[in-house]
């Protein structure tokens, strides 16, 4: 198979795979309401995301259970703190915007580690750049850094196999 080939046909499995994950997505997020939209969607992301990203993306199986025992408390620890402060007005906040200097110089793991930041307690990646993270924080007294630490740790294992 020419290189041509070769290259159109992996962008094509790549592409399936991210249709596939776009709209499974779709279908948990809105209960399976409006699946054709769902799936029209679930293309144009693809297409998009294919057309952003040219390299595969390797998870290392043995660091996936960890990472999703780590995410999943994480995640319902910022919904119990975001729980709180809603019942709770008098809960202090003290909102800042901090940077987070990376450790990692791998991009899939920095690209990652950007998006899944807003899903931890309190906290809101707005972008990276010159190896840091810049991350809106809702009470700068939290230990954020440690949570983001860890996160970074955990998909450096996850996306690269190595040990931070």
């Amino acid at each position: 198979m020419s290189s041509g080939k070769a290259n159109l046909w992996r962008k094509l499995q790549t592409g399936a795979i991210w249709c596939a994950f776009y709209f499974l997505l779709w279908l948990i997020l809105a209960a399976a309401e409006a699946p054709l939209f769902g799936l029209l969607l679930a293309m144009f992301a693809a297409w998009v995301s294919v057309g952003i990203n040219n390299t595969r993306w390797f998870i290392r199986l043995s660091a996936l259970p960890a990472f999703i025992i780590f995410f999943l408390i994480e995640l319902w620890l910022g919904a119990w703190d975001v729980a709180r402060r809603a019942v709770h007005p008098a809960v202090p906040l003290n909102p800042a915007w901090v940077s987070y200097p990376l450790k990692t110089t791998d991009e899939q793991v920095r690209l990652l580690l950007s998006a899944l930041t807003g899903l931890l307690p309190g906290t809101l990646a707005s972008h990276y750049q010159q190896g840091e993270l810049h991350v809106h924080v809702l009470d700068q007294q939290q230990d954020w850094a440690d949570i983001i630490s860890r996160l970074e740790s955990h998909l450096t294992r996850l996306l690269t196999g190595i040990q931070p």
